[in-house]
């Protein structure tokens, strides 16, 4: 027998080299394989058997290890597969296609394999969607000819983007162990994963990696309700040191400068205390105003 399986080679993506190609193509094209005899897999379970460990299992083979998550060498391939669903050059089918891909590397064939493998694709979908969404905020303070460093940005397109991958990745999953016979809790894993310590950077959820970018990296704007909705076509850009504050929504867009707020100098105000629009529009930006009142900013 001979399986060949994603190897631990650390891959360079690059966007800019795959423009004119097929992305799934290119990132398959990227992979570092490896050909696992017979006789190499019974030489690493010899030396784990020997070593004390209980069960060896050959998917991610390298020289010293096999090891029953996904490896670094797939979680890089994997961020790059979500970079592409969120520009639009890769589709769910495709997604479909490489999370079973990875499945088979793994021979993950029990609840804990098949649910680690769910949670590593959800946390980097969610990751890349939040990465995706300070991207357009930069390309906005570019546009608006102010510093691209810590600008602020929240765009619902892409929350509800990452919802739906979310549900998506649980249909698949949950077909793919029906298929092997395999009971698997998905809201039991998904129930601990706001309790888990390894989540420096935020737990598998828009706003709880939003919130990390928000308050962590750029340093001044925080949605502290975590399981908020946002209304669907809401956007805000902040960029404090420019003053600058841009709102929006289906059919309104607002432009203001916060040290002109009619509203008080509170320091952190909420979002919605720092916009103020004419009756005319008041329409258009009411219905996003509870919203609003969630996200708290800091205000020089």
């Amino acid at each position: 027998m001979i399986v060949t399986s994603i190897g631990s080679g650390a891959a360079c993506y690059s966007m800019d080299e795959a423009k004119d190609m097929n992305l799934s193509e290119y990132i398959r094209g990227k992979r570092c394989t490896m050909e696992i005899t017979d006789e190499m897999f019974a030489h690493t379970r010899d030396l784990f058997e020997k070593a004390g460990v209980q069960e060896v299992t050959y998917p991610q083979y390298t020289k010293f290890a096999v090891i029953d998550t996904p490896s670094q060498a797939i979680e890089k391939e994997m961020a790059f597969v979500m970079d592409g669903f969120y520009t639009g050059r890769i589709s769910e089918d495709e997604i479909k296609g490489f999370f079973l891909e990875y499945a088979h590397s793994m021979q993950a064939r029990n609840e804990s394999k098949i649910l680690n493998l769910y949670e590593s694709f959800l946390n980097i979908s969610y990751e890349r969607a939040v990465k995706g969404c300070f991207d357009e905020g930069k390309d906005i303070a570019e546009k608006e000819g102010v510093d691209t460093n810590k600008a602020i940005y929240y765009d619902a397109d892409y929350y509800y983007q990452a919802e739906e991958i979310h549900e998506f990745l649980k249909e698949i999953t949950e077909e793919y162990a029906a298929k092997y016979g395999v009971e698997i809790d998905i809201e039991k894993r998904e129930s601990g994963f706001d309790k888990n310590p390894n989540y420096l950077t935020g737990y598998p959820s828009f706003n709880s990696k939003w919130n990390f970018s928000a308050h962590n990296v750029c340093g001044y704007a925080r949605l502290p309700e975590l399981d908020a909705v946002p209304p669907k076509g809401f956007t805000f850009f902040y960029k404090q040191r420019d003053r600058m504050l841009m709102v929006g929504g289906n059919g309104w867009s607002e432009k203001m400068d916060t040290s002109s707020s009619p509203r008080g100098a509170n320091r952190y105000p909420r979002l919605s205390d720092l916009l103020y629009v004419d009756s005319q529009r008041e329409e258009y930006w009411s219905q996003y105003n509870d919203f609003m009142k969630k996200i708290i900013i800091a205000r020089q």
